[in-house]
C-alpha cells in the first residue's frame, strides 16, 4: 500500500496524519492501547522509529505520527510546505512488513521531484 501527500503546513509544524486504511497494515495496538511503533527505512540507509497513534474521528479511527518523531524527520530532510512524502508498506517474511518512506522537493529547473 502506498501513500503520497504533498506537505501542508499542519504536516510542517505538526503530525502527520495517515489514511484510515493503514489501519489495516499498521502493526496491532495492544487492547486499549492507542499507540505502536513503526521501524520506517528511507531511500538512504537511515532508519526511523515513528509512534503512530489514533484519535477518535465519529465512529472511526484515524492514524497520524506522533509529532515528536515525525518532526525530526521533516527537520533532517529540511522539508517545506508543498514537498512531498512517499510511504509506502510491503510484507516481509522477516520483519512482517517494511515500511518505507521518501521524501521529495521540486527541482523547479526540470519540473522533477528529487528525493533528499
Amino acid at each position: 500500500m502506498m501513500f503520497e501527500k504533498c506537505l501542508t503546513e499542519t504536516d510542517t509544524v505538526g503530525r502527520l496524519s495517515l489514511p484510515i486504511p493503514w489501519l489495516g497494515i499498521l502493526p496491532p495496538f495492544e487492547q486499549g492501547r492507542h499507540e505502536v511503533k513503526i521501524s520506517v527505512s528511507d531511500g538512504f540507509g537511515f532508519y526511523w522509529e515513528f509512534r503512530c497513534s489514533t484519535i477518535k474521528l465519529g465512529h472511526y479511527r484515524k492514524p497520524f505520527l506522533q509529532p515528536e518523531d515525525w518532526l525530526k524527520f521533516v527537520d533532517h530532510k529540511g522539508l517545506k510546505v508543498g514537498d512531498k512524502i512517499i510511504l509506502d508498506s510491503k510484507p516481509n517474511d522477516s520483519v512482517g512488513r517494511h515500511f518505507r518512506i521518501r521524501a521529495q522537493k521540486l527541482n523547479h529547473e526540470d519540473d522533477k521531484w528529487v528525493d533528499v
